[in-house]
């Protein structure tokens, strides 16, 4: 798995200790997160604040090394884009002019709000669709209950 600074450096761009530290924050967690959850997990930090870990996320989603993930409660939650070893800035588009990297479906939990991508099962339009509509953004997401939330009620 590579490090937040070869994803950086990899992509042609540069690395800084707050890019770094909420890159390497979502290359640690199992699932997406929010910017609160973030920003939690880089307490003590005394040069990154709230406004900081924004920036940082708007400028890694510009620069294609995450996605974004709506969610029930309307806040969005943050995720590394797949495949991780190959360059962002060079990453090849397909004919719908969208990112390869993304158009995947999101498993969300309604109780817990755990955030999972899932890759396997990606966003298949029809070509004549893209003749008559400009598509900007592909987003499946299945809701229901994780594992630990259905034991939980059980």
């Amino acid at each position: 798995m590579q490090t937040a600074e070869q994803l950086i450096t990899d992509a042609g761009l540069r690395p800084t200790k707050a890019r770094l530290a909420v890159l390497n924050t979502l290359l640690n967690s199992p699932t997406a997160l929010s910017h609160t959850e973030i920003l939690a997990a880089l307490q003590g930090i005394k040069e990154i604040d709230r406004v900081t870990v924004y920036r940082v996320l708007d400028w890694l989603q510009e620069n294609t090394l995450i996605h974004k993930i709506s969610t029930d409660d309307r806040a969005w939650k943050f995720q590394l884009n797949m495949p991780p070893s190959r360059s962002y800035k060079a990453a090849e588009t397909s004919n719908t002019g969208l990112l390869n990297s993304h158009g995947h479906a999101h498993l969300q939990c309604q109780r817990c709000g755990t955030v999972l991508c899932i890759h396997e099962l990606a966003a298949h339009i029809p070509p004549a669709i893209f003749a008559t509509y400009q598509i900007s953004h592909i987003e499946i997401n299945l809701k229901g209950l994780c594992l630990q939330c259905q034991q939980a009620v059980a």
